[in-house]
Order: C-alpha cells, then structure tokens, then sequence
C-alpha cells in the first residue's frame, strides 16, 4: 500500500513533520519499504484512478496504523470489488498514549492543512476521490474540506466512530462549511463504542458524532441534501469493530451504487 506521512521521520507517534509529506509503498505484512516516490512520481502513478484514501485516528503507532489499514484493505478487495483502483494510506501524529488527548487534537487541527492541500491535488489528478476516517481522523479531513476552496473535492466521505462534537455539521457549527466540499457524507456511529461513551465524554464533556450520530436529526433529514446516517449499534460494539464489519462494507457497496435513505441501521 502506498502510504502518505506526515509524521516526523515518516513513523513518530507524536511529531509533525516540518513541512510536507513523506511519500512510500509498505509491505503491510512485514512493515517493510518497498520504494521511496517523490511527489511527482505519486501524481503521475495516481492519474485518471478511483481511489480510497483512508485516515487513523487517535492512539495509534505505526504498526497499529499498517493492522488496520491491511484489514481494511483485505475487505475492501474482498467485498467492493474493482470499486477502486488503488487505496492509499495516511498517517499523521495522531499520539501513542491514552492519555494526550488535547496533544492529539491539536495536531489534528495542524496537519489539516497541508491534508487540504494534498487531497486538493489528488482530486485534480484522480478520477474519483473516496476518503474514509475512524475517529480522530475525522478531525483532519473535515477541518482540512473546510479550509479548501469552495468546490466538490470528495466524491464519498465515509467518516466513522468521529471523535468529532455531534452538532459540528449543523448550520453555524465548526465543520458546516465542510459539507459544500463534499458529494456525500455518510456518518457511521455506534452507540456501542465504548470509547466515544466514556473517553471521549470525560475529554470533551459532549457527546461525539459516533456515537448516536448528529444531535439534530431533524436538521439532517429535513435540511441538509448529502448527509446519510447508517447507525451501526448492530454490527459494530467497538471503537475499531467497523474495520471488521462486513455490513459496513456491504452499505458502502450499495450506497455508491445507489443513494440510501437519509437514516439506516444496518444488520
């Protein structure tokens, strides 16, 4: 898998790169280098193709980040197909520690904008631009839409388990202006996440979007034209379970293929 670092040294848990991104193909099985790209390499490599560009989120070193994104690489094979043509993964200092939350967080809003940056160019060369987030990755993309230009520049934002404040895409809220720079936004939450439930709560003393979805669900059924809600209470009973969930993975096939209702439970 190609994968896209922000994070000092290409692997440090807790800094941020001066400038840019380091850019390199991983062996995900054996954590090993395959090439270093430079930058026009990676933009000519991705011309014309559809592709999924997917963000960890809090607490996580680099083997962890290479686990997960090797589960969800296998089941996106496995379950969507030739739906893309490559998927890509990020990593940026998102902490190594339960316990630096506010650290986490600021990064998060750090590196939003040289993400606005780099998936602003992948657009303009890609053919097709998904992203998918878990956690406080959501944080990173939404910040980062909302600072870019004011154009479509995600074609499908599958953002789970946010560890964002569940009111942020209502009107006059922090990542409202987001949406505009999105095709479809579609918010998986799961009342089940027990890290959301206790630790996101005793952080930030609100409720988090991935947990029981947006606070106004009128707002989002009534007013708002390309935000979908799948709750995952069902299928997912943990903070990383969505990885793992092969409804998750069966929703995202049929809602590229078909627009959903605005509210679903999966089973």
């Amino acid at each position: 898998m190609l994968i896209i670092s922000s994070r000092k040294n290409f692997d440090d848990p807790d800094s941020l790169k001066k400038q840019g991104h380091d850019i390199k193909e991983v062996n995900l099985s054996s954590d090993k280098v395959i090439r270093d790209l430079t930058s026009d390499n990676f933009f000519n490599e991705i011309k014309h193709l559809k592709i999924l560009f997917i963000v960890h989120g809090y607490n996580n070193e680099q083997d962890e980040v290479y686990d997960a994104y090797s589960v969800i690489e296998n089941n996106i094979v496995s379950n969507l197909n030739s739906t893309y043509d490559l998927i890509i993964g990020y990593s940026w200092p998102g902490g190594d520690l339960g316990l630096e939350w506010f650290s986490a967080k600021s990064r998060a809003n750090s590196v939003a904008r040289r993400f606005r940056f780099l998936i602003t160019k992948i657009s303009n060369h890609a053919s097709s631009l998904d992203i998918m987030s878990h956690s406080l990755g959501a944080r990173v993309v939404l910040k980062a839409l909302k600072q870019a230009e004011s154009r479509i520049i995600v074609r499908n934002y599958f953002c789970m388990a946010a560890a964002v404040d569940n009111e942020v895409l209502e009107k006059n809220e922090e990542f409202h202006q987001s949406i505009s720079k999105i095709q479809n936004l579609y918010v998986f939450h799961s009342q089940k996440d027990g890290v959301l439930t206790y630790f996101y709560r005793m952080a930030e003393w609100d409720n988090p979007l991935g947990r029981y979805g947006p606070e106004d669900k009128d707002y989002i059924e009534n007013h708002t034209k390309s935000i979908y809600v799948a709750n995952c209470k069902r299928v997912v009973d943990s903070h990383g379970g969505y990885k793992r969930s092969n409804s998750v993975y069966k929703y995202i096939k049929n809602v590229i293929s078909s627009k959903p209702s605005k509210f679903s439970t999966l089973v």
